[in-house]
């Protein structure tokens, strides 16, 4: 931004050696105000097809009834579904977990139309032995009644092929780890706007692509892409929302971002319920992004970012026009405040080895590693299965989206008034009994008629992951000192995404035994829980802000070691601290954790 002088040249705004004092400006403009408030919305609306694509499997793939085609049906003149006709044509196997009988879904018995048109019904079935068996040599039957069709059916993901079922979703999360990797990097370069825009821009092409796969491996190369373009769009979206407000509120704009996730699963469910063909779906929810990619012009980059690469006079006009739509004026002080300078940690660069390098920062790391691990797996597991529940397939959905706004508002009044560490460990282990309880509530357990309550529980589980996944990315950011906090988020959410991938494989272990994932989501959730007591408290308390500080943090010394912490640490991060600390490393203070602003502190919320 220039001004004109007397003589009618163009000088800068800003005098050499100067720059913007946002945080000052915001004393003046309001931390969240109406200007903020416009640009997050179109910040929201864009991160809610991030959500879509990342809980659309359960449509996109539906699994429905099934068993092997008779042609031989329609050769004798009956229907193809006829009872006496497939009870005559279809063995019959036995359920392990019902103890039930029931139609093979893989096999069926060598028949012609002639036994067909002498069938005398109903048919009782005898002794069999004698009768030839086939694999479906002619292709499977599968129930429309719900879904017209899926993935699922299209490319016969049935039998020995059912496990690939799972694939397309381990691969979209594997291009989200790809995807938060490079955004990030990138974002840090040409700027967030730019490459959220980009990624609004490729989820769009992709998206519409995936709708037109003409075999199941192309599909899944296309979802990974999908994946790979979703932290590209929530990534840089989420630091803008975060960097654009006052520190007061970065905690509410970072988990209204995140609760897009389920917005995008609620406005799925009806976009869902009115198009029953995963390809005309597929290709509905992948041209929301038309819209989107127009609301370019009304969006706003991080003036952070801009600050750090010298642009202030982009800096300066956002201000301008923030203090305009508030109704404030800005005084030109906030626009002439003198450069920080550089101190020696701002200097130095870390890395992940720094958080697991000491002992006491080590163990830390692992729990925390192990709850991010846990809550993704569970919040994934139990997302894209409802329809494993019975019931209304939509219904069931939409309340597995809608329960997750509660529990994140009630795990900010939890932590809170109890502290982080019972939250965390009470949410896990409530969702984690929930899990357990949840296979023993169904048939052949319980009778039918009490079926609302297997539908109920995991709904209750599903609560108690969300409100946890909310404590834990708070959590972590405290517990890391502030010269590796970006780094251990960044590092935690990679453990996250981990999850993710594993997630669907999960799911695969009820062909061993039905119960089997539900009691391996709840024992982790519990393990994990357990574990998180370990943690120290944070709430109250001053944060560390150095590696010394950090390794002491939590640990409990000897009084006559106290004085003398350094030992515990190699000589080459002694330099860091800042002085002695007592026991804890800590003293009574603010506890709102102050995220800095490189790509690691911010990947981590993206990993629902």
């Amino acid at each position: 931004m220039t001004r004109e002088d007397e003589a009618g040249e163009h000088t800068p705004l800003l005098p050499q050696n100067k720059m913007v004092d946002y945080d000052a400006a915001l004393g003046y403009i309001g931390s969240f105000g109406t200007y903020q408030k416009m640009k997050f919305v179109i910040l929201l609306l864009c991160c809610i097809p991030v959500g879509i694509h990342m809980l659309a499997m359960p449509f996109l793939g539906a699994q429905v009834a099934h068993h092997c085609a008779v042609p031989e049906l329609a050769q004798a003149g009956m229907a193809l579904n006829d009872p006496c006709g497939l009870n005559y044509s279809l063995p019959w196997v036995m359920n392990k977990d019902t103890n039930v009988q029931s139609p093979s879904e893989c096999k069926r018995y060598k028949i012609n139309r002639y036994e067909l048109s002498n069938l005398s019904c109903p048919f009782e079935r005898n002794s069999e032995e004698n009768r030839t068996v086939l694999d479906c040599d002619e292709g499977w039957w599968y129930d429309r009644q719900v879904y017209n069709s899926s993935v699922y059916m299209e490319f016969n993901l049935v039998c020995e092929d059912e496990p690939l079922n799972n694939l397309a979703q381990s691969l979209f999360m594997v291009g989200v780890l790809i995807g938060s990797i490079l955004f990030g990097q990138l974002s840090d370069i040409i700027g967030r706007k730019k490459t959220m825009y980009l990624a609004v821009l490729l989820q769009l092409i992709f998206g519409v692509a995936t709708a037109f796969a003409p075999n199941y491996i192309l599909f899944v190369v296309l979802r990974l892409l999908v994946g790979f373009t979703a932290m590209g769009v929530f990534l840089p979206a989420f630091v803008i929302a975060t960097e654009m407000v006052g520190v007061d509120r970065r905690t509410l704009t970072g988990t209204l971002i995140q609760s897009s996730f389920s917005m995008g699963g609620v406005v799925l469910t009806g976009v869902a319920y009115l198009i029953r063909d995963w390809s005309k779906l597929q290709l509905a929810i992948s041209l929301i992004n038309v819209v989107l990619v127009l609301t370019w012009w009304f969006g706003i980059e991080s003036p952070r970012w801009q600050l750090s690469k010298g642009r202030n006079e982009e800096v300066v006009r956002m201000i301008q026009s923030a203090a305009k739509v508030n109704g404030v004026t800005v005084p030109d002080e906030v626009f002439r405040a003198r450069e920080k300078p550089a101190t020696e940690n701002d200097k130095r660069q870390y890395n992940v080895i720094d958080i697991i390098r000491t002992p006491n920062m080590a163990k830390k790391s692992a729990i925390i590693f192990l709850n991010w691990f846990v809550v993704t797996v569970v919040w994934f597991g139990l997302a894209l299965n409802t329809a494993q529940l019975g019931g209304d397939n939509y219904i069931n959905f939409l309340i597995s989206n809608l329960v997750d706004f509660p529990a994140q508002l009630f795990s900010i009044f939890t932590v809170s008034y109890f502290g982080r560490r019972p939250s965390q460990t009470f949410f896990m282990m409530f969702g984690g009994v929930a899990c357990i309880v949840t296979p023993y509530l169904a048939p052949p357990y319980l009778p039918q008629s009490l079926h609302p309550l297997s539908v109920t529980l995991p709904m209750v589980g599903k609560f108690g992951n969300t409100a946890a996944f909310s404590v834990i990315y708070v959590w972590t950011a405290e517990l890391y000192p502030t010269v590796v906090r970006n780094v251990g988020v960044g590092a935690s959410s990679m453990w996250s995404r981990v999850g993710g991938i594993v997630s669907p494989f999960v799911m695969l272990s009820k062909q061993v035994w039905g119960p089997l994932p539900y009691l391996i989501f709840g024992g982790l959730s519990i393990l994990a829980g357990l574990a998180a007591l370990l943690l120290p408290e944070t709430r109250g308390v001053r944060l560390p802000d150095t590696l010394e500080e950090g390794e002491n943090f939590g640990k409990r010394k000897p009084s006559h070691e106290a004085g003398d912490t350094s030992k515990s640490l190699p000589a080459t991060m002694q330099g860091t601290a800042a002085g002695s600390t007592d026991d804890a490393g800590r003293e009574k203070g603010d506890s709102e954790p102050v995220l800095s602003d490189t790509k690691y502190a911010i990947q981590a919320p993206g990993d629902y």
